[in-house]
């Protein structure tokens, strides 16, 4: 199942970086069912929320997965669809916000 492997990194850069809150979304309001995934898939320090309206605080569309990267309040990412490695490419999106973040402040 590709979500329990992507939810398998997601998880993984929680334990890399916890400076970083990683939140796991679920549109399907099935509290027990999504409980007793991740439980055996031991993926229980995982933060998830559960609800259709994340969908439209975040202003994603239909398709699911997605992955967003919000860094101070602000929604800086945005990945529609499977992250196959997602450990690799939201390091390197949080690399090229904070890099783009010292050269703004090093312009001014």
């Amino acid at each position: 199942m590709i979500c329990i492997s992507e939810l398998r990194g997601l998880q993984l850069l929680q334990s890399k970086h916890p400076e970083l809150v990683v939140l796991a979304l679920s549109v399907a309001d099935e509290k027990a069912a999504i409980a007793a995934v991740l439980k055996r898939n031991k993926l229980e320090a995982l933060h998830v929320a559960i609800g259709k309206e994340w969908q439209g605080k975040f202003g994603l569309g239909e398709a699911i997965p997605a992955t967003v990267v919000v860094e101070n309040g602000r929604v800086r990412v945005v990945h529609q669809g499977v992250l196959f490695d997602p450990v690799a490419q939201l390091q390197a999106d949080l690399a090229a916000i904070h890099s783009g973040a010292a050269a703004s402040s090093r312009s001014q």
